[in-house]
């Protein structure tokens, strides 16, 4: 027989009427011509684990099949010891001649290399070198790579310290991956609040970047802003808003920084509106952008529109003592100090302990009548 069947499906003589059908199934899928259309070689193994399968798993045609190669092998056991005593294998050379008995002086040159055995030398040397490079580059790819993709999982996990660790060592051996300079900024912009660091990490990602996203300036945008450089700030996040329009946290982002740092209140209250108008109703991000467009209103005067964001942040959050005091510091601004004392004492009730301040330059009067 020129074949042995257990070979084919990769069992051993001694396997299982089970583990001969699992074995079967494996190959007969992995092989199975509706997956490997075109493959000749796919398409002759398909058919050997069929007649290993129709012999092995019938008892009868195994225990046939089981003697034949019990025979072929005795066969050849036998032959092999034929072999081994047959006088042909032991053949001898024909003594040496007359001429082979006496040594004869071997004639020896001074060899000297030649301009041509040194550029074989020299180009050997090279190549050996350059060899060497390519495969510490490659080597260093396939390992930078695979550490890059475990750190996305961990940050998947929020195993952010070993996510981290394993990017450094990332870039250690791709110090051109801007993937990974990103994702490490963006470990340290809002894990461990590192700025700096984050900023370094995202100016490598804007230089390596032939065009950087939007997610990457507004992070950098971020980091800005925590850094106190807020005209930069604005910047990078004008730019990632030019460069993806339906980034609306980058809208919140650039809103707080004109309102609060640059004191462009219209431009800040379009931004926040923006927000507002394409964000989900009542999270804590929507309702901390509702209360920052009020202030916007109450600093360009519009008392009745700072009013009216402060009231629907309030219906919604009940807890939030910072609207009760910004509604009553709108109201004093209108002369409405009962309402305004109201206001205050609410939000001191709360545990904003800056009304307690309002309070006492407002509300002595108030207290008594």
């Amino acid at each position: 027989m020129d074949r042995n069947y257990y070979s084919i499906l990769g069992i051993s003589p001694s396997a299982t009427t089970q583990e001969v059908k699992a074995a079967y199934k494996r190959l007969a899928v992995k092989y199975h011509p509706d997956k490997n259309q075109g493959n000749v070689l796919a398409e002759e193994m398909f058919k050997q684990v069929n007649t290993a399968y129709q012999t092995l798993s019938d008892t009868n045609k195994r225990a046939r099949y089981d003697l034949r190669l019990q025979y072929q092998r005795e066969r050849q056991r036998v032959l092999r010891h034929q072999q081994a005593f047959d006088p042909r294998y032991y053949q001898t050379r024909k003594p040496a001649g007359v001429s082979e008995r006496y040594y004869r002086p071997i004639k020896r040159d001074n060899y000297r290399f030649s301009r041509k055995d040194w550029y074989i030398t020299v180009a050997f040397v090279a190549g050996l070198l350059t060899f060497s490079l390519l495969l510490k580059v490659v080597m260093d790819y396939v390992t930078g790579e695979d550490k890059y993709k475990t750190a996305l999982t961990y940050i998947e996990d929020g195993k952010y310290s070993s996510a981290h660790r394993l990017l450094s060592d990332a870039i250690h051996f791709m110090p051109d991956n801007a993937d990974a300079y990103e994702a490490r900024a963006m470990i340290e912009l809002d894990i461990y609040e590192n700025y700096s660091a984050a900023l370094d990490d995202l100016n490598k990602a804007v230089k390596l970047k032939a065009k950087p996203s939007a997610q990457i300036y507004f992070m950098r945008g971020r980091s800005y802003q925590q850094m106190e450089q807020y005209q930069q700030a604005e910047k990078d996040l004008t730019q990632a808003i030019m460069l993806n329009k339906n980034l609306w946290s980058a809208y919140l982002a650039r809103g707080e920084v004109r309102l609060f740092f640059l004191g462009k209140y219209e431009e800040a209250i379009s931004d926040l509106s923006v927000y507002l108008k394409n964000s989900k109703r009542s999270n804590k991000d929507w309702l901390t952008a509702l209360t920052f467009r009020g202030f916007g209103y109450s600093k360009l005067k519009d008392f009745y529109a700072a009013e009216l964001d402060y009231r629907t942040v309030y219906k919604l959050d009940k807890q939030n003592g910072r609207v009760l005091y910004l509604l009553g510091r709108n109201e004093v601004e209108q002369l409405k100090s009962d309402s305004a004392c109201t206001h205050f004492y609410q939000a001191y009730q709360l545990g904003y302990s800056a009304a307690l301040f309002e309070m006492r330059m407002n509300c002595e009067q108030t207290l008594l009548r």
